[in-house]
This record gives structure tokens, C-alpha cells and sequence, in this order.
């Protein structure tokens, strides 16, 4: 049986409350048709590691603008590493990196350490690492993104309402959804730009939420998020009959927990196939 868009949204809807997500926020574009799917998706939801994608655009900007080069080469000192998810924390003292290979693993492993070094690259001043992301997205009408302090950074975090309540950085689905549409459209900086950014985000290891149900033929270019009881993944699925811009957040979640199968992890990547069979009808491999 074929759904209807607002039967779509009710099934959704089923999911969240099954897996017990508090707060639901999707966005999906159709590139094809040009249908779209809303569920709150002009709402502010925390980033996690999904802050990391706009920090690569800002990053390929520069390597255009000539201020930054891709094989600069990077100091992995002791003092300059995170904890939470990624390899460089493990890395021995002095180890050397290519500028564009540390940008690599931030996206492919989430690697906090890399993108605070990526960070480091923008300016000497915290507030002013940050501006040049939160400056680069206002630029390209995304109004709500913001990223509010380095990953994993507790000294430089501010005591202000938004970075208690969202902690990295906020945006929303529709912000996300825009940005994808502008990679898969060519429009950041070149074609042949956008097409390198996509490549990078195709290559992202983590298969536990949006790539968890679709078929193995299906492309996926995407970036996760993962705080206590906040999950996310954004991406741009290719497949063989249609493709589309996809943001799924579940927030406010019942439990807190990092393991494969959580509520959260459940919930995205049963979103994501409904969304998937949707858009391809249930026909398309």
C-alpha cells in the first residue's frame, strides 16, 4: 500500500513514541519530485558531532579562498587531544598529519580531537574559531545553526542558557536538510568541491543509525550525533530509482546509553527506512 504523506508522519510519529524519544525532529527533501517531509523541522535541536559537517564547508572555503592548504602539515601534541569518540587521542606525542586527513577522520570517525585541530586553523581566539563557522552558514541561510564551543572542550564552555541546553552548538533539520541540498546541488563553492565534501561523508564508518535498514546498494553520504540522550544523522541518500536530503533528530530520549542497539540508534534507522521506502516507493534496491 502505497502512503500518503500525513500517514507517513503517523507512522514516524509511531516509531518516536515506541522508542521513547521526547522530542522528534525530521526534515527529508526529495530531489527528484520535490517533495519534502516536516516534523518540527524548524525547532532547535543539540548538534553533537552533526556541527562537524558545517565546520568541513567552512574548512573547504578556506582551502579555496587559498587561506589554508590541504597538505599542511598538522602537530598532534599530547596537549591538543580530546576524549570522546575518534583514534588521534591515542596517537603518540608529535605524531604529523595532513590538514586535509585530520578533516577526514572528523567526519569518517567523528574525531573530536581532529576538529578541534581543524578549529585551531581558523583563528587564534576561541570565539573567533567559532564565528567563522557560525559567519560561513549564516551566509549560506542557515540562521539557526550555530556551534557554541570546541568538542569535548570544558574549559572554554560558556555558562549561558544555549550552551546548557545544547551544549556544542544547535541547529535544525530544515538548516541541515538546506545545506545537504547545496552540496548535492554543486553550490558550495564548485561542483567539484561539493563533490569532494560528499565523497568524504560518503566514506563515514558509523552504520548504526541511517545506514542500519537500507539496502547495501544504496549510497550514503552522512554524519552522526551522539550526546546522553540525544541522537542524530544527516545525510543524502542515492539510490538507484531517486535520491534526497535527509535530518533526522530524536532528542529527550527515555534512556541514556551508547550501545549499538539504544532506543535512539532504533528509532533513527527505523525512520530513515520509512523514509527510504517512501520516497522509493518500496520498489528501488
Amino acid at each position: 500500500m502505497t502512503l500518503t504523506n500525513k500517514q507517513l508522519i503517523s507512522k514516524i510519529q509511531d516509531v518516536a513514541e515506541k522508542y521513547g524519544v521526547g522530542r522528534l525532529g525530521v526534515s527529508a527533501k526529495n530531489f527528484v519530485t520535490g517533495e519534502t517531509i516536516q516534523i518540527n523541522a524548524d525547532s532547535l535541536f543539540p548538534t553533537a558531532s552533526v556541527i562537524k559537517v558545517p565546520i568541513l564547508v567552512e574548512l573547504f572555503y578556506r582551502f579555496n579562498e587559498g587561506k589554508l592548504k590541504k597538505d599542511t602539515l598538522i602537530n598532534l601534541e599530547d596537549s591538543l587531544k580530546y576524549g570522546g569518540s575518534g583514534v588521534l587521542q591515542y596517537f603518540y606525542d608529535g605524531a604529523k598529519l595532513k590538514l586535509i586527513d585530520v578533516a577526514v577522520l572528523m567526519i569518517i570517525l567523528s574525531d573530536n580531537t581532529a576538529t578541534n585541530l581543524v578549529l585551531d586553523c581558523f583563528a587564534d581566539e576561541h570565539d573567533a574559531k567559532l564565528d567563522a563557522v557560525n559567519n560561513r552558514m549564516k551566509s549560506l541561510g542557515l540562521n539557526n545553526t550555530k556551534i557554541l564551543n570546541k568538542l569535548m572542550s570544558f574549559k572554554t564552555k560558556k555558562n549561558t542558557p544555549e550552551s546548557l541546553r545544547f551544549g556544542v552548538g544547535y541547529t535544525t533539520p530544515n538548516d541541515m536538510v538546506k545545506l545537504l541540498e547545496l552540496l548535492a546541488g554543486g553550490k558550495i563553492i564548485s561542483p567539484e568541491t561539493s563533490a569532494e565534501i560528499i565523497n568524504i561523508m560518503k566514506n563515514n564508518q558509523d552504520y548504526e543509525m541511517m545506514k542500519r535498514y537500507l539496502p547495501e546498494k544504496v549510497t550514503v553520504a552522512n554524519k552522526t550525533g551522539s550526546i546522553d540522550r540525544m541522537k542524530a544523522d544527516i545525510g543524502i541518500v542515492y539510490s538507484q530509482c531517486t535520491s534526497y536530503a535527509v535530518a533526522i533528530f530524536c532528542d529527550q530520549l527515555s534512556e541514556v546509553s551508547y550501545a549499538v542497539d539504544n532506543k535512539g540508534h532504533l528509532a533513527v534507522a527505523e525512520i530513515s527506512k520509512l523514509i527510504f521506502d517512501y520516497f522509493t516507493k518500496g520498489n528501488c534496491k
